[in-house]
Protein backbone atom coordinates (compact mmCIF):
# COMPACT_ATOMS: atom_id res chain seq x y z
CA UNK A 1 0.00 0.00 0.00
CA UNK A 2 3.14 2.15 0.49
CA UNK A 3 3.43 2.64 -3.46
CA UNK A 4 -0.44 3.26 -3.65
CA UNK A 5 -1.23 5.54 -0.86
CA UNK A 6 1.70 6.91 1.03
CA UNK A 7 3.99 7.31 -2.47
CA UNK A 8 0.87 9.20 -4.19
CA UNK A 9 -0.26 11.40 -1.79
CA UNK A 10 2.39 11.80 1.12
CA UNK A 11 4.95 14.36 1.06
CA UNK A 12 6.37 12.87 3.85
CA UNK A 13 7.29 9.43 2.83
CA UNK A 14 10.42 8.56 2.22
CA UNK A 15 10.97 5.08 0.31
CA UNK A 16 14.11 4.39 1.32
CA UNK A 17 13.54 4.86 5.04
CA UNK A 18 12.14 1.50 6.72
CA UNK A 19 10.26 2.49 9.18
CA UNK A 20 7.44 0.27 10.85
CA UNK A 21 5.32 3.21 12.37
CA UNK A 22 2.16 4.40 10.38
CA UNK A 23 0.20 7.65 10.56
CA UNK A 24 -4.06 6.80 11.61
CA UNK A 25 -4.57 7.89 7.96
CA UNK A 26 -2.32 5.15 6.91
CA UNK A 27 -4.16 2.70 9.24
CA UNK A 28 -8.05 3.78 8.38
CA UNK A 29 -7.10 3.30 4.55
CA UNK A 30 -6.10 0.31 4.62
CA UNK A 31 -9.00 -0.97 7.25
CA UNK A 32 -11.05 0.48 4.24
CA UNK A 33 -9.31 -1.83 1.61
CA UNK A 34 -9.66 -4.74 3.98
CA UNK A 35 -13.21 -4.32 4.13
CA UNK A 36 -13.49 -4.19 0.67
CA UNK A 37 -14.31 -0.53 -0.14
CA UNK A 38 -13.77 1.24 -3.19
CA UNK A 39 -11.53 3.64 -3.19
CA UNK A 40 -10.00 5.47 -6.28
CA UNK A 41 -6.59 6.51 -5.50
CA UNK A 42 -5.83 8.79 -8.57
CA UNK A 43 -2.85 10.23 -6.65
CA UNK A 44 -3.65 13.76 -6.82
CA UNK A 45 -2.74 16.02 -3.56
CA UNK A 46 -6.08 18.37 -3.91
CA UNK A 47 -6.61 21.34 -1.32
CA UNK A 48 -9.13 20.37 0.93
CA UNK A 49 -11.94 22.32 3.22
CA UNK A 50 -11.21 23.56 6.43
CA UNK A 51 -14.36 21.93 8.31
CA UNK A 52 -13.95 18.76 6.59
CA UNK A 53 -9.82 19.04 7.84
CA UNK A 54 -11.09 19.72 11.46
CA UNK A 55 -13.67 17.23 11.32
CA UNK A 56 -10.43 14.50 10.85
CA UNK A 57 -7.98 16.12 12.88
CA UNK A 58 -11.11 15.72 15.72
CA UNK A 59 -12.07 12.11 14.64
CA UNK A 60 -8.60 10.70 13.54
CA UNK A 61 -5.74 12.67 14.04
CA UNK A 62 -5.72 12.89 17.87
CA UNK A 63 -5.55 9.23 17.76
CA UNK A 64 -2.44 8.87 15.42
CA UNK A 65 1.00 8.09 16.42
CA UNK A 66 2.50 11.38 15.29
CA UNK A 67 -0.08 13.78 16.51
CA UNK A 68 1.89 15.26 19.55
CA UNK A 69 5.41 15.36 18.89
CA UNK A 70 5.89 14.68 15.25
CA UNK A 71 3.41 15.72 12.99
CA UNK A 72 3.79 19.15 11.45
CA UNK A 73 0.12 19.97 10.80
CA UNK A 74 -0.77 19.61 13.75
CA UNK A 75 1.61 22.08 15.04
CA UNK A 76 0.88 24.59 11.93
CA UNK A 77 -2.31 24.11 9.88
CA UNK A 78 0.12 25.42 6.91
CA UNK A 79 1.94 22.70 6.50
CA UNK A 80 1.03 19.78 4.16
CA UNK A 81 -0.89 16.72 6.01
CA UNK A 82 -0.02 12.83 5.61
CA UNK A 83 -1.01 11.22 2.79
CA UNK A 84 -3.66 8.94 4.91
CA UNK A 85 -5.32 12.26 5.45
CA UNK A 86 -5.15 14.09 2.27
CA UNK A 87 -6.63 11.10 1.14
CA UNK A 88 -9.67 10.93 3.12
CA UNK A 89 -10.37 14.29 3.02
CA UNK A 90 -11.09 13.85 -0.35
CA UNK A 91 -13.27 10.93 -0.03
CA UNK A 92 -15.13 12.43 2.60
CA UNK A 93 -15.94 15.79 0.31
CA UNK A 94 -16.60 13.88 -2.74
CA UNK A 95 -19.21 11.42 -0.18
CA UNK A 96 -17.77 8.76 -1.06
CA UNK A 97 -16.82 7.76 3.03
CA UNK A 98 -18.31 9.63 6.36
CA UNK A 99 -16.84 10.73 9.29
CA UNK A 100 -18.41 8.00 11.11
CA UNK A 101 -16.60 5.76 8.92
CA UNK A 102 -13.07 6.95 9.55
CA UNK A 103 -14.11 7.10 13.46
CA UNK A 104 -14.76 3.39 13.42
CA UNK A 105 -11.66 1.62 14.60
CA UNK A 106 -9.83 4.92 15.21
Amino acid sequence: MEQTLCLQYCAYYKPDKNEALACRGYAVVERFLREGKNLVLDGQRREFEPAAAELIVTTMCTACDFYEHDCDFMQNRAAWPCGGFVLLSQLLESSVITIDDIGQGS
